[in-house]
């Protein structure tokens, strides 16, 4: 067991310490009861069959009361056992559901945090796997194992102390072997850890290979690729049922070896017992009793070791988790960032992904407040990237962003973006309504003025037509809408916002004709008066602009208006014939 992942996990449990410990209380109740019930039977079944008196420390129960008080007693303590467990379970469950809500809570909350370049370098496929089975095992090892191990630890000690009692030569007798059984708890435990945290990476594996290849069925269809991605499934999932195999041997090991253990203790002591008693007859109802207490840890000791190698496979889960949680993310601090009113600087700004080759290398540009400036450039020139850097998406390697004269880096990065807009080529909703997507762009907006959004969107008249109105559902990522339906939403999104720097990926591109006329319309409401930002793929976007950079390898290559750069015969007019409508 690791304590480190193990002390992680009893920060989210410590909060409820008062639940916790009346939840123990309740099971130490419940474990006094059942030592209660090993202790009685022997004296019961002597009084039974010998008719004799009983005395029970202070009572003493004889004639009529030995026949009904006695029953009583056993009654009693069967009630309040009941009563204790049932409090126990109760109290255990409901804890473990209030960690498993701040564990989930911490890990969304973090996922939300981290920056797109964290994702960049992973699956989803793998994060949605910790996020659905990996939670799931350490919310077995939170809430069931928890109160098994708290319920039934407590009823283990309270049998041994009570064959301790009973008999210290028979105690001694029958758990000499419990020391031996440390040895292959300790290995069991180290083997299940281990074997549980390859298992739960094969899953996640599984998962991401799932999650792609539905993601791009219709590629996949389109090249006749069912078969090949059929074999990938085989051979992984074939992976994981090895990987699963030893996992399941090794679990189902440990607690026939625990029970085994056992009962050669229990059958050392029973041969023990029956030489005393044929010696001494007296001693026969503490043998009787002595067993009862031994069997009686026969179902917590199962439990306790059914549970623990779970509680292997949780830990090792929750070691996976934390890593996503431990992930740094960038603190969101700094200045509040006003609206731009003078210019936006790019200094010299350089951007890596990988540490060595540059996205961005030394790019150098000023954008007055209220111009629009167009960005062309082939692909992988580092248009995108230079939003990225806007946006805070990807820290620089070197230069700085100034907004008005304050570096980026001194401004809070949620306050900057709220003075943005971005609308990609690419439309992003999320499946919910309208409203839903909508709010995206100002929580607080009222319906009048999610309408006058649509209205300059030129949205309005489509989602008025729908039955629903604001309340239509737009499908999984806006599968419902057409594609400009779609993308004069993330227009409207945008007017909410009210933005003072609008960052466009020349979001027409990829629509008919007539869905483009719409589009355009709303765009051009949007950008009136505005800083404005685009990646340029059209001649009609790059001829409004009042300025012009072109972008080659990370560098600017050329800048100007589009008749200086064109009467240059430069990049720029190698480029013209590469723009989608000329």
């Amino acid at each position: 067991m690791d304590p480190r992942v193990y002390s992680r996990l009893w920060t989210y449990v410590r909060p409820y310490g008062g639940r916790v410990a009346a939840a123990s209380l309740a099971a130490a109740v419940s474990a006094a009861a059942a030592a209660a019930y090993a202790y009685l039977i022997g004296p019961l079944l002597k009084a039974v069959l010998q008719g004799q008196a009983v005395e029970l420390g202070a009572w003493r129960f004889a004639g009529a009361d030995l026949v009904v008080q006695l029953p009583l007693l056993v009654l009693g303590v069967a009630l309040a056992k009941a009563l204790a467990q049932w409090l126990q379970t109760g109290l255990m469950q409901a804890v473990g559901q209030r960690v498993m809500t701040r564990l989930r809570g911490d890990l969304y909350s973090r996922l939300l945090a981290l920056p797109p370049a964290f994702f960049e370098a992973r699956h989803s496929g793998e994060l949605v796997s910790r996020f659905t089975s990996d939670v799931a095992q350490v919310e077995f090892a939170v809430t069931q194992a928890l109160s098994s191990y708290v319920k039934d630890t407590l009823q283990v000690l309270a049998l041994l102390a009570t064959c301790w009692v009973i008999d210290v030569r028979l105690f001694a007798l029958a758990f000499v072997v419990i020391p031996a059984a440390a040895i292959p708890v300790s290995r069991f435990a180290r083997s299940v850890k281990k074997v549980a945290t390859r298992t739960q990476a094969s899953l996640g594996q599984l998962t991401q290979l799932c999650a792609e290849q539905l993601h791009n069925l219709p590629v996949v269809h389109a090249y006749n690729g069912v078969g090949r991605a059929l074999e990938r499934f085989d051979a992984e999932a074939d992976h994981y049922f090895r990987a699963m195999r030893r996992s399941l041997f090794l679990r189902g090991a440990f607690t026939p070896t625990v029970e085994v253990m056992g009962v050669v203790g229990v059958a050392l002591a029973l041969d023990f017992g029956a030489r005393a008693v044929s010696g001494e007859p007296a001693l026969a109802d503490k043998l009787v009793s002595f067993l009862a207490a031994a069997l009686l840890m026969y179902q917590p000791l199962k439990a306790l070791s059914g549970t623990f190698s779970l509680v292997m496979a949780g830990l090792g889960a929750a070691g996976r988790l934390f890593e996503v949680t431990d992930a740094p993310a960038p603190p969101d601090t700094g200045l509040a960032a006003a609206p731009l009113v003078r210019a936006l600087e790019l200094r010299a700004l350089s951007v890596s992904y990988d540490g060595a080759r540059k996205a961005l290398d030394g790019v150098s540009l000023t954008v007055r407040a209220g111009t629009r400036v167009a960005f062309v450039g082939e692909s992988g020139a580092g248009k995108s990237t230079l939003f990225s850097a806007l946006l805070g998406f990807i820290p620089p390697t070197s230069g700085q962003v100034t907004w008005d004269g304050v570096a980026q880096d001194r401004l809070q990065p949620s306050s900057l973006r709220s003075q943005m807009a971005w609308v990609p080529q690419e439309p992003v909703l999320f499946s919910g309504t309208v409203r839903h997507n909508l709010s995206l762009g100002r929580p607080d907006a009222s319906e009048a003025e999610m309408w006058e959004a649509l209205r300059r969107a030129h949205a309005e008249g489509f989602v008025r037509a729908f039955k629903a109105g604001l309340e239509e559902p737009v499908g999984e990522r806006g599968r419902l809408m057409s594609g400009g339906q779609r993308q004069r939403l993330a227009i409207a999104r945008a007017f909410l916002r009210e933005p003072s720097l609008l960052l466009l990926d020349e979001p027409t591109s990829a629509l008919d004709a007539e869905s483009e006329a719409e589009v355009q319309a709303g765009l051009a409401e949007l950008m009136r008066g505005r800083t404005t930002l685009i990646i340029a793929h059209r001649l009609s976007t790059v001829r409004n602009a009042d300025a012009l950079y072109v972008l080659a390898e990370g560098r600017v290559a050329e800048f100007g208006t589009h008749e200086s750069l064109l009467a240059r015969r430069g990049a720029y007019a190698s480029l013209l014939g590469q723009l989608a409508d000329l």
